[in-house]
């Protein structure tokens, strides 16, 4: 796990001191060595965190022949078997790193090297002999990757887009139609980020520059759930998934650091942690977050699951005096806002994790995604069916009580009426986001399109034959991929700290996407398959909780001891954000008139982001 930057001209090599400040803003993705490799059309360099080979590995790294040098951001997990594969052909290898067997990949398969990987990854190739740099992603688009063109031709690159903007000439103009999308989504989708000129590679996606200009194309073909149906009963479905599922955490426990694990309590987790507990010969050292607020706290499920299992278990506690300190973090680090709600959660978690003395965790993340595990999945169903009746609906749902409790019974009635009408894409955006989308234009000084990612995946979607595994494949490319695997990757790597989740692995990726709908989901019950998987394995209370989700109570935290970082937000927010409708959100949730904790979270962050070193200064 790593930062990595470049600056490349192929006409005139770049200073090589612009890339030194990139990499500064990058040190806490990588604390262990940094290092900047001369190239002939460029400067290629990353920070270290120490993985594999932690006393010889270095990054970036030439291959033997020197053709081709590598600068990898994340882990390549069967790096051990194509280092015996290269090997038994010839090749040679000064170090035991991953990034040297992709650096000698390249040169035997230039074509096919990145099909080849099992991994989590954002990397850049340099290949000395055609003077092209290649970068691409992973395919979930576990690690990010960001670039820009300066006006005078020079490429740049960087792990996070903070090692973009401390390029002196990088401009940092808003995007109206990112902002909207912020606003609707809590997140911004690859390609597009919040500053006009600036973009993310998409994941499954490569990039090639050299003095010709730039192309991009994709690598990697994410498969649409439910168009190949896969015959074989529940039971032999559930040895096959249970099966990949060792190989993918085998893969995972690899590493030379001790390993820790994010152990939530619920289905996803529990799961990590009981096929771990089978292959590893010490007790598993696991992790925990509580909270004062019950519908939040998992604690319980958490602790009855380690000891279920045998592990080393340690609860970790989150209270509302600590949000002003984490928020303030955050905003130091936040070159793009990100406003999911777990967010300062995780990035507490994470802290103290990599406090512990741990480099590594694995987590469940990717299973609700692949595996049916959100009630919205169930909901779609009812969307169309309900339609006659969402007039006296819309009456019965004003009248349900106002909470800020975790999945308040008010806040889904209230959400699931506001998108019933629209179409799958967009419905599902509209369940899952801060602001509804007719408000946008209301609030924004200079308002823009906020539908362009969720447009854009919405045909290939629509592929899929039940509406629920349509929103499936829009959370696996949207609300996992630019949400949840970002919060993940910010909050995890502003400690040093590497998140690994084996329900990533792409052949169990696309494993998932054959499982017939009965497997995922069946009457009010979710996660069908996994739960029969897990059948003797977990407790019989774990197999049948309820989804809870990964949060943290920021509504009732706003409304109460943390009101006080709401002051003056509309001043934070002027010429982005008009005044009213922030003081009108901001009066009905802290008198209980409204549940708006997704609205004034994402406006707080957005105002953090804003006010931070790496706000808009056109």
């Amino acid at each position: 796990m790593c930062g990595i930057a470049g600056a490349f001209h192929f006409e005139q090599l770049p200073d090589k001191a612009a890339v030194e400040p990139m990499l500064r803003a990058l040190a806490h993705r990588g604390p262990d060595d940094r290092s900047i490799e001369q190239l002939p059309d460029g400067h290629l360099g990353a920070n270290r965190l120490a993985i594999v080979d932690v006393e010889g590995g270095r990054n970036p790294i030439t291959e033997e022949s020197g053709r081709f040098c590598v600068a990898l951001n994340g882990e390549v997990y069967n790096h051990g078997p194509l280092r015996k594969e290269l090997s038994a052909r010839g090749a040679s290898f000064e170090t035991r790193t991953d990034t040297e067997v992709v650096a000698r990949l390249f040169l035997e398969q230039p074509v096919k090297a990145l099909g080849r990987l099992k991994g989590m990854f954002a990397l850049a190739v340099y290949d000395r002999k055609t003077r092209t740099l290649t970068l691409a992603r992973d395919r979930l688009g576990q690690k990010p990757l960001y670039w820009t063109i300066l006006a005078n031709g020079t490429f740049l690159f960087a792990s996070e887009m903070a090692g973009l903007l401390a390029h002196p000439d990088v401009k940092r103009k808003v995007n109206p139609d990112a902002l909207s999308q912020l606003l609707l989504s809590e997140y911004i989708a690859a390609p597009s980020t919040l500053y006009e000129g600036i973009y993310k590679l998409e994941a499954g996606c490569l990039l090639e520059a050299n003095k010709s200009g730039h192309q991009i194309r994709r690598w990697w073909t994410p498969p649409t759930p439910g168009l190949q149906d896969d015959k074989r009963g529940l039971s032999e479905l559930a040895d096959a998934v249970w099966g990949a599922f060792q190989i993918s955490v085998l893969h995972r426990m690899e590493a030379e650091v001790p390993l820790s694990y994010l152990l939530s309590g619920g289905l996803d987790s529990s799961a990590l942690c009981a096929m771990a507990a089978e292959k590893s010969k010490t007790p598993l050292q696991s992790f925990s977050m509580s909270f004062e607020e019950k519908s939040f706290d998992e604690s319980e499920a958490a602790a009855a699951v380690a000891k279920h299992l045998g592990c080393v278990h340690k609860t970790l506690h989150f209270g509302s005096e600590a949000l002003p300190r984490v928020l303030n973090h955050i905003e130091q680090d936040m070159s793009e806002p990100l406003t999911d709600g777990g967010y300062a959660a995780m990035w507490m978690l994470s802290e103290q994790v990599s406090a512990a003395g741990f480099k590594v965790a694995l987590s469940g993340d990717g299973a609700d995604e692949h595996f049916g595990g959100y009630p919205t999945y169930l909901a779609h169903s009812l969307a169309r069916a309900t339609r006659p009746a969402h007039g006296v609906l819309g009456q019965l749902a004003k009248r349900l009580p106002v909470s800020t409790s975790n999945l308040s019974k008010s806040y889904q009635a209230r959400r699931f009426l506001a998108g019933a009408n629209l179409e799958t894409a967009r419905r599902n955006q509209v369940w899952l986001g801060a602001f509804l989308p007719e408000e946008i234009p209301e609030i924004l000084v200079n308002p823009g399109d906020p539908w362009g990612a969720t447009d854009k995946w919405a045909a290939q979607s629509s592929l899929a034959p039940q509406p629920g595994q349509q929103a499936m494949f829009l959370d696996q490319r949207l609300y996992l991929a630019e949400g949840v695997l970002q919060k993940v990757d910010r909050a995890s790597m502003a400690h040093g700290l590497e998140v690994r989740s084996p329900f990533l692995d792409h052949d169990l990726v696309d494993l998932a996407s054959r499982l017939p709908q009965k497997a995922l989901w069946r009457g009010h019950q979710s996660k069908v398959l996994m739960r029969k998987m897990l059948e003797n394995k977990l407790p019989t209370e774990i197999l049948k909780r309820p989804k809870k989700g990964f949060g943290t109570p920021v509504g009732t935290w706003l409304k109460g001891p943390c009101a006080g970082l709401l002051q003056d937000l509309e001043n934070r927010l002027e010429g982005l954000i008009h005044p009213e409708p922030i003081r009108q959100i901001v009066r009905e949730h802290q008198q209980g008139v409204q549940d708006h904790r997704r609205r004034l979270w994402t406006l707080l962050v957005l105002s953090r982001w804003a006010q931070g070193p790496w706000g808009p200064t056109d």
